[in-house]
């Protein structure tokens, strides 16, 4: 049984001290009362919950000194067990409140995996002149809302030893809270317009809404580390998990009801992606990059420890096995086309591709898992196709006999990504997102009805959905991706200072730009959707350009003359290529067939080049700024191209392109624009951010060190790192036309392994 508080006094009506702490804190133009959990600014009440006000006691407490999320923790909700996101949405609310007051550096400054630091100058102080008699606003205050049912935790605590997989006893939070009634407010009306559409209007509109999912229980069985890729096998008791330490990664098989570990396979430079149990238990299937093989090969190993033996090549999914044990389903990418290929589970015999999809009708790729159905008689999974010029995600289901494909009902979820069978074929677990700045959720889709329930409902987002054999575990992974934007000089030694924060933010994550009057464009989803916004380099001034534009507005480019802004936007139902003003007014869509995506500006910024991608081909075009009917492009012997920046010349792009000949074929060159002709070949790079001014070299990240910068002159000569970052992966980034600075969209993305249990739904 669940209870929740609320109260409808407001922050500035309490009248008796409500903490222990008695002191008045004053720094910059603040004044906190510790005692009433009041914070002023100039002198007047500044509206936020006592939780966000008790966080700031407790690092003014310790100016100056890193306070641990534990300890934060612990003293915020001594009684609950709640989620991190919690902590991190009252940190930035105070950040949201304060701004940057102390130059350089933020008043409240992060410490990755440790903690926070007040940094401001404070005076001390137990005589304060109360200001409530010229508070007239009321505002309500929600409490969290708990789950207090002992017996429900005692059932729980016979599954798992609690003190070893959870690590502090806490009841479940079932609500995670928003600290302002403005973003409550915002949430609502986004996510609740969503809903609503969907279930009467949406593509699916004959799938109906079920009754709530029961109430479920979480167990972290991962805390205090960094995994990537996660399984449960078949008898719920034990975890599969690849550990991140120290930039490299191993194979873990954890007791779970003991919580004792054993390494599996050693750490190596990649990640062992994917990971599967076969369904007897025998063995955990991973796949992972391999020199001189195309895209990932399928390996397994036993549980027990051994060997890893290869499986199947070229493949870009996970793997889902035959109810017999016998065979196993994958995706394989070719240009132009997605295939679900059917092989032997130990790696005997030849294969067959089940059934295809084109460039504008695909299966979801990459770390999207597929689904055998326990009858052996079809394999779910997600897709994507465009109607009537919008795209339209998919609930697939392909007959295992002939290959041909039927839609299961769904309510048309913006985004959808994972699938798995419920053991009695009753219903699939999902992945999925109403929009692209939402939170990714784990869903349950009744089958063949399509009703929907929430298995979860809170702010995190989750990944890797995996069933025990009886479906009454869940093991999922919470991410935690947490891009800002840095800025740092091109010179060596160069010091990285970050100018946006957030322990939940994707800034930049889509892409980073600079203006000629030294401003940055950066991509954030902080609105709603992923849009577009212009700051200063300090921070400050933070700007919304797109608004009401689609879910995803991405890839800006500013021109020389800083006129106006390129990027490709959803709004129109798929991604195209738009030009607005540098202002963010008069948005003009300039595209219109097919796909067009990562638009690039020639030197003289007459010209757009983009990848367009239609069901017949995907090729480079190029369209004038002003508008018309697009060029294409057609690199001589280049398949499957797209296209990157373009040197200061005028002469030279930098192109990606699939090399049908090679056993890496996924490969980046430097193209002549006037020929076509491919000049130099690169088989490490993996974001290419820009040109040096003489057009002789190209600024990248590479494969074998997403962390940091490299310069790679373009006649293939050793390369030369620009920035010194000991940790972390650089997602964006962009070079100021005068070579002067970089600013980067890195972060520290981290996850774990949770355990949801009590899978049981209330049926209408």
């Amino acid at each position: 049984m669940s209870s929740g508080n609320s109260s409808n006094n407001s922050q500035e009506n309490f009248t008796a001290p409500i903490s222990g702490n008695t002191f008045i804190y004053e720094f910059a133009d603040f004044r906190l009362d510790a005692a009433h959990l009041m914070l002023y600014k100039s002198g007047q009440p500044v509206a936020l919950q006592p939780k966000v006000v008790q966080t700031l006691v407790a690092l003014v407490e310790r100016p100056g000194e890193v306070v641990s999320k534990n300890e934060l923790m612990d003293r915020l909700w001594q009684d609950s067990f709640v989620e991190d996101a919690n902590l991190s949405q009252n940190i930035y609310l105070l950040r949201k409140t304060f701004g940057d007051q102390i130059g350089e550096r933020p008043l409240i400054e992060t410490f990755w995996r440790r903690g926070y630091r007040f940094n401001g100058d404070i005076k001390r102080s137990t005589d304060v002149e109360l200001l409530f008699a010229t508070h007239t606003k009321t505002l309500v205050v929600t409490e969290e809302e708990t789950v207090e049912d002992n017996d429900a935790e005692q059932d729980v605590a016979s599954q798992v030893d609690m003190s070893n997989a959870v690590g502090r006893s806490k009841s479940f939070l079932t609500k995670t809270l928003i600290g302002t009634i403005a973003v409550v407010t915002g949430l609502i009306l986004v996510f609740g317009t969503l809903l609503l559409r969907s279930a009467l209007t949406g593509p699916a509109s004959t799938a109906k809404t079920a009754a709530a999912f029961s109430v479920i229980r979480m167990a972290r069985l991962t805390p205090d580390l960094n995994i990537q890729s996660q399984a449960i096998s078949p008898d719920g008791k034990h975890l599969a998990y690849n550990l991140t330490e120290n930039g490299k990664h191993s194979l873990w098989i954890k007791d779970i009801l003991t919580g004792s570990g054993t390494m599996v396979r050693p750490p190596m430079d990649t990640v062992y992606y994917d990971l599967t149990f076969s369904p007897d238990g025998s063995y955990v299937y991973y796949d992972t990059p391999v020199k001189d093989r195309p895209n990932r090969t399928v390996f397994r190993v036993p549980s027990a420890g051994g060997e890893p033996q290869p499986i199947a090549y070229d493949v870009v999914s996970p793997l889902t096995f035959s109810p017999d044990q016998q065979r196993i389903a994958f995706v394989r990418l070719r240009p132009g086309e997605t295939s679900i290929v059917l092989a032997n589970s130990d790696g005997s015999g030849s294969e067959r591709v089940l059934s295809s999809r084109s460039n504008t009708t695909g299966y979801e790729t990459w770390a999207s898992s597929l689904s055998w159905s326990p009858d052996g008689l079809r394999i779910a999974i997600c897709g994507v196709r465009i109607i009537d010029g919008r795209y339209t995600r998919e609930l697939i289901e392909v007959n295992v006999a002939d290959g041909s494909e039927q839609i299961i009902a769904s309510p048309g979820w913006g985004y959808l990504d994972d699938v798995v069978w419920l053991s009695d074929q009753s219903g699939l677990i999902v992945r999925a997102r109403e929009t692209h700045a939402s939170p990714w959720q784990i869903w349950r889709v009744a089958y063949p009805s399509g009703e929907v329930s929430r298995v979860t409902n809170d702010l995190n987002d989750y990944d890797d959905p995996v069933l025990s054999a009886d479906s009454r575990l869940l093991a999922v992974t919470k991410l935690v991706g947490n891009w800002n934007i840095w800025l740092t000089t091109a010179g060596d030694g160069g010091q990285a200072r970050q100018i946006t924060f957030g322990s939940n933010a994707s800034d930049g994550s889509h892409g980073v730009a600079f203006t000629p009057d030294r401003k940055i464009v950066y991509t954030s989803p902080r609105d709603g959707n992923t849009d577009l916004w212009v700051m200063n380099t300090n921070g400050r001034d933070q700007r919304q350009l797109t608004k009401n534009a689609g879910e995803l507005n991405r890839g800006p480019v500013v021109t020389r003359d800083g006129r106006f802004i390129v990027y490709d936007s959803s709004l129109s139902g798929t991604s195209q290529i738009w030009r607005m003003d540098a202002d963010g007014g008069n948005p003009r869509q300039l595209t219109h067939a097919g796909l067009g995506l990562n638009p690039f500006l020639s030197a003289d910024g007459a010209w757009i080049y983009f990848t367009l991608v239609t069901d017949e081909d995907q090729v480079i075009a190029k369209i004038a700024i002003e508008g018309g009917e697009p060029v294409i492009i057609k690199p001589s012997a280049l398949r499957y191209p797209y296209a990157g920046p373009l040197s200061p010349n005028g002469e030279l792009m930098c192109v990606g392109f699939y090399d049908t000949g090679s056993k890496q074929p996924w490969k980046y060159g430097v193209m002549s624009l006037k020929s076509g002709e491919l000049l130099q070949v690169f088989e490490g790079p993996r974001v290419i951010g820009g040109w040096t001014e003489d057009s002789k070299s190209i600024i990248v990240v590479r494969e074998d060190n997403r962390s940091n910068l490299w310069l790679q002159p373009i006649d293939g000569s050793q390369a030369r790192q620009l920035t010194s970052f000991e940790d972390g992966i650089v997602r964006s980034f962009a070079v100021s036309s005068d070579l002067k600075e970089i600013a980067i969209a890195r972060g520290n993305p981290s996850a774990e392994a949770i355990l949801i249990t009590d899978l049981q739904f209330n049926e209408e």
